[in-house]
């Protein structure tokens, strides 16, 4: 569903959402889609989907007969006292939901069927964090479980990504629905835990093969390809940058050879404050887990989705 925003306004929400929860305000309930309700939930859709839903000892029930990667469903659920993170019920344990919190309600978006549960997040401490600009974003996007430490104490933030480790912290991230995909001899679909993210990702067109039958899943990732998969990312969820110049100017020195959809995403996640205005952007080397902490964080936020 499309969402469109102020920059003044994501630059203002961020720096306070990431530290306090957002004033609740005047629910007012949109019109213009289909929906139904439970005693504390309602639930949208824009595509025509029929939908059903239950409540039952906390936990929150939504099927619909059109679901998926790109005709989601809105999910807004009334907390009535309830406190804790979002979840996903699954049968292998519990799994991250995109969604954002509105003080009183919180407004999830939902790529397949769900049922949902509110639960206290674990309480963490990444010692390497305590000197770090990026651990307000860490913490919450680990306490809402779509980012993990590499032990219980260290959470590795000037390590690097691999390609399948980044594939899975975007589906986590944006809540898709996990895919198979066949095209990759290098992923093998019954053991690797990380082919239905890498698949997801592919048949959105987020993420590409190294080669058209090789994935590369231990390959690690720069600063310019996180640019063009997060910046892809929210073209496929429809978001619009409301009073967007394609002429911004970016303040990197190393941009200047920029061009095309590679210009363009990082004109955007400039504009809502994902990259840093440093005088090099330094776009071939590898992204840390920190860097790609904060620009992942700031991108949910713009796209309504933490």
């Amino acid at each position: 569903m499309k969402r469109i925003f102020q920059t003044t306004t994501i630059l203002v929400l961020l720096g306070a959402s990431i530290a306090f929860p957002i004033e609740a305000s005047a629910y007012e309930e949109p019109t213009h889609y289909v929906h139904t309700k439970t005693e504390n939930m309602t639930i949208y859709s824009a595509y025509g989907a029929t939908i059903s839903a239950a409540e039952k000892n906390g936990v929150y029930s939504i099927k619909a007969n059109i679901v998926n990667n790109r005709q989601p469903l809105e999910v807004v659920i009334f907390k009535n006292g309830q406190s804790g993170v979002l979840q996903q019920v699954l049968k292998k344990g519990m799994e991250p939901v995109a969604y954002r919190d509105e003080g009183d309600r919180v407004v999830a978006i939902i790529h397949n069927n769900a049922e949902l549960k509110f639960v206290q997040p674990e309480q963490l401490y990444f010692r390497d964090l305590a000197k770090t600009s990026t651990s307000s974003y860490i913490q919450t996007l680990a306490e809402r479980g779509i980012i993990r430490g590499r032990t219980p104490d260290n959470f590795g933030v000037n390590d690097s990504l691999t390609r399948a480790q980044f594939s899975a912290l975007l589906v986590r991230a944006f809540s898709f629905q996990q895919e198979p995909t066949k095209q990759f001899t290098d992923i093998n679909l019954k053991t690797s835990w990380y082919g239905g993210h890498v698949g997801a990702l592919h048949s959105l067109g987020i993420i590409h093969g190294k080669t058209p039958t090789t994935f590369e899943p231990n390959g690690k990732i720069t600063r310019q390809q996180a640019i063009l998969m997060l910046g892809r990312t929210l073209d496929a969820v429809d978001f619009v940058l409301e009073d967007k110049d394609d002429t911004t100017i970016l303040p990197f020195e190393d941009s200047y050879t920029f061009q095309g959809e590679l210009l363009r995403h990082t004109q955007t996640l400039y504009t809502i404050g994902a990259l840093d205005d440093n005088a090099n952007l330094n776009p071939n080397q590898y992204i840390t887990r920190g860097q790609f902490a904060k620009m992942l964080a700031v991108t949910l936020q713009a796209a309504g989705r933490l």
